[in-house]
């Protein structure tokens, strides 16, 4: 096992062993009457802040090395964080007055921002400065919850991190996959960039309460261009060689797409199709997928270029996917809630098997092979 200042030096061990471990828990709300005092409010807290949330300080802690350019992150900022964590779950049990529950929700994001935010300025990297301030998100999103019960504007709030970081992110992995650059610096073609400002501005226009008719085109706009850029990433290479951890980020992303669609048709456009059921397109769909998906890269077998899911990371992903379906066409949330948990126990499962391996290095990444020579010109020997 890793010693454990070792634990505390690799972010991504604590933060993905909670986030497993409490995705998989919060549905016992369904399955467990009188577990808490407001199942619907806690639910819907619990697996944007709490696991979300956890999620997202595992990932933003891993790549702060790699941004500041200085090796690790100190335990005792790992511990505090995991600390304000803890604490933001008990203390916003929605039993518990407004201003005690804001106070435990806002401890950790604002940690989290500041344990980015400093190394950041120190070492003058000012272009990551808006991933660091990224945490803050979860501040507002916390605010609407608790005071307005609005899971709509999480949902959104999620969904466009989603879309500029995965944005980005997942075509680099194509790419380096596909011809092995792992150096240069992917820009966002003006589709991307297009379709990023639609979402945004449909989240705009929510929280302006704006006639529900035009937020759902904008989000229908949104979920086509999100597809749309799909079309110029480097698919049909990346994926020749069985590329498992990739399939798995690009069917994470296509919820993007069709969760955007179907929260935009419940707004004016289809009476059939409520809102709290298109949200899950959204929440369980493109945010559960999309953390495993993530998270299962750090579990992987390495292999040289190339990352192996195996079977249990490839049936966890599986059993999400399956448990948006059902909560989308099934009324009883109860088999869904157990395919999503069994889905994330056998994540908390090899995130503890994670503890006893070698740290895989990078982290998130096969590891690097070397790029492919030019060919030849004609004139060439």
């Amino acid at each position: 096992m890793h010693s454990r200042d070792a634990f505390w030096l690799a972010p991504h061990l604590p933060f993905f062993l909670l986030a497993a471990l409490w995705a998989g828990l919060v549905p016992l709300v369904w399955l467990v009457p009188g577990l808490v005092c407001d199942p619907v409010a806690w639910h819907r807290q619990e697996l944007v802040l709490g696991f979300a949330g956890a999620a997202m300080a595992g990932y933003l802690m891993t790549a702060l090395p790699h941004w500041t350019g200085v090796s690790g992150v100190k335990p005792g900022v790992t511990g505090a964080l995991v600390a304000a964590w803890v604490l933001g779950r008990g203390l916003g049990l929605p039993c518990l007055p407004d201003a005690l529950a804001l106070a435990g929700l806002w401890l950790f994001p604002l940690g989290l921002t500041a344990a980015l935010l400093l190394p950041v300025l120190a070492a003058r990297t000012y272009g990551r400065v808006p991933m660091a301030l990224a945490p803050l998100g979860l501040v507002a999103i916390a605010a609407r919850m608790r005071l307005e019960g609005d899971g709509l504007t999480a949902a959104l709030g999620m969904a466009l991190l989603v879309a500029l970081v995965g944005g980005r992110i997942i075509p680099a992995f194509l790419r380096a996959r596909a011809d092995g650059d792992t150096t240069s610096r992917l820009s966002v073609p003006v589709a991307g960039r297009v379709a990023d400002l639609t979402l945004a501005l449909a989240l705009a226009a929510h929280l302006a309460g704006l006639p529900l008719r035009l937020t759902g085109g904008l989000l229908l706009a949104a979920g086509l261009g999100q597809a749309l850029r799909v079309t110029g990433w480097a698919l049909a290479s990346a994926l020749r060689g069985g590329g498992l951890d990739l399939l798995a980020l690009l069917l994470a992303w296509a919820w993007l797409s069709a969760g955007l669609a179907l929260v935009g048709l419940s707004h004016g456009f289809s009476a059939s199709l409520p809102l709290p059921t298109a949200l899950h397109g959204l929440t369980m769909g493109l945010m559960g997928s999309m953390i495993l998906a993530v998270m299962a890269r750090a579990w992987a077998r390495r292999v040289p270029g190339a990352l192996r899911l195996g079977p249990l990371l490839s049936l966890a992903l599986a059993l999400l996917h399956l448990a948006t379906f059902l909560r989308l066409f099934l009324s009883d949330p109860g088999l869904s809630a157990l395919c999503w948990s069994a889905g994330w126990a056998l994540a908390a499962a090899l995130a503890l098997a994670s503890l006893f391996r070698p740290m895989p290095r990078p982290v998130l990444s096969a590891r690097r092979l070397p790029r492919p020579a030019p060919k030849a010109l004609s004139g060439d020997i």
